[in-house]
């Protein structure tokens, strides 16, 4: 009897480890979440229940991906797996083929991750798990959104939201909005993206969800920054990080804070972005989180490329590249790349070329736009190459991105002696509010 009192008790507490990481993990308090999954492991493999020792793998997969850590999150969602698969737990085994299809996503292996998204399609569909099989819709979409196949991605994601609609999901079709607006914004249709990026607030605001409310208003947030509107970015960015303080959520404080940042850059005011970008940092490194502490890095290092205060640019981007090799983390490099590639260039260096190179190769790779445009640019600088910028001109304007867009041409009229560049560029400038 005291044996079988032993077990419920484990049994309990485990339940309430699982609980209770889940809220940590929603309010960015990752180390004390994994800290009580851990301890929940401990408690489950003394009773030997297998169902509980995979709860807590597969939800130890789940914050180390919040945190960046690709590989850690494999080695719990592999383990995960294993153990559903040796108690039959279906539903189990097919978010676990989730969270390994998404490693691979973001490592940039698309048809590895496909495999593991198609796996669990399956699972789903002969559970007839309909929520399951619309996250996966969303989740083969958003593989397709990262290599660039917008249509396939619209159309999983289309999928997904059918599904939904019709079980009454409404959490669910917010995501799936948000996701079709997102697509949108990278194409450059910026009203088609607003419309959906207000859709998803609106749900978010009628369910009560303020983490998901605070992510709408940056959202919204962006699009009024690629199209110029700084004051009517920085007013969604604000309520954005208001809401995130009021929850205590720390992830997303960092995001807005960085959000922020970059709009201070943009209108070359460096100090105020310098603040806001070493405020997300140090909440990038309370919450763990190494992918967003390398983006900090490398956009506190271009704030002082353009102060030129050129060593401790180079310490900073380096910083960013050196975390972003070792997490695997193919975005966040090639920014660090892009980046290393301009310093060599206004520091007189002799590495530019090899660095825009690089951008370049992880651009193709990622089959990012804008990433192929600012590496084309780096090497039209170069290369003294009329071809290359306007080619960088010719993305920058079909993404509508009336900043890049400015840059490529000023750089294009001083490189190649185009004054007529020089003024299109000064003109857009004025339009956007830019003081230099």
């Amino acid at each position: 009897m005291a044996k079988q009192n032993h077990h419920i008790e484990h049994t309990r507490v485990v339940h309430i480890l699982l609980n209770r990481a889940q809220v940590l993990g929603l309010v960015g308090r990752n180390e004390l979440a994994i800290g009580d999954l851990n301890r929940g492991l401990v408690l489950s493999g003394k009773i030997r229940d297998d169902k509980h020792q995979a709860d807590c793998h597969l939800q130890l997969s789940d914050i180390y991906s919040a945190v960046g850590r690709n590989d850690d999150m494999l080695a719990q969602a592999g383990k995960a797996l294993l153990l559903y698969q040796s108690v039959n737990d279906e539903k189990g085994q097919a978010e676990s083929l989730h969270n390994i299809g998404h490693v691979h996503n973001s490592k940039g292996n698309y048809p590895l991750a496909l495999e593991y998204y198609d796996k669990a399609v399956k699972i789903q569909e002969a559970m007839d798990d309909r929520l399951g099989q619309a996250n996966s819709f969303n989740n083969i979409g958003y593989l397709h959104y990262c290599c660039g196949d917008y249509r396939k991605a619209l159309d999983n994601y289309n999928r997904s939201l059918e599904i939904q609609e019709g079980i009454g999901d409404r959490e669910g079709q917010a995501r799936s909005l948000n996701n079709i607006g997102s697509v949108h914004y990278s194409r450059g249709d910026y009203s088609d993206a607003l419309k959906y990026y207000n859709e998803t607030l609106a749900i978010k605001e009628k369910i009560g969800d303020r983490k998901g409310q605070a992510n709408g208003f940056n959202n919204i947030g962006t699009v009024y920054d690629k199209l110029g509107d700084y004051p009517k970015a920085l007013e969604y960015y604000s309520k954005a990080l208001k809401t995130q303080e009021e929850i205590g959520d720390r992830d997303g404080q960092g995001r807005s804070l960085n959000n922020i940042g970059i709009m201070h850059k943009n209108l070359c005011e460096y100090p105020q972005a310098l603040d806001y970008y070493t405020k997300a940092l140090q909440i990038k490194e309370d919450t763990s989180d190494r992918k967003g502490q390398a983006i900090c890095l490398i956009n506190i290092g271009r704030i002082h490329l353009a102060q030129e205060e050129y060593q401790t640019a180079r310490g900073r981007l380096l910083a960013g590249e050196r975390i972003a090799k070792e997490i695997k983390a193919k975005e966040a490099l090639r920014r660090a790349y892009s980046a290393l590639g301009e310093l060599e260039i206004v520091s007189g260096g002799q590495t530019a070329g090899d660095y825009a190179f690089q951008a370049l190769q992880l651009a193709e790779e990622l089959k990012s736009k804008v990433g192929r445009a600012e590496a084309l640019l780096l090497q039209a600088r170069i290369e003294k190459s009329g071809d290359k910028f306007k080619d960088a001109v010719a993305i920058f304007q079909e993404l509508n991105q009336p900043m890049e867009t400015a840059k490529a041409l000023s750089y294009y009229g001083q490189v190649m002696a185009r004054p007529d560049m020089v003024k299109e560029a000064r003109d857009i400038f004025i339009r956007l509010g830019i003081k230099s």
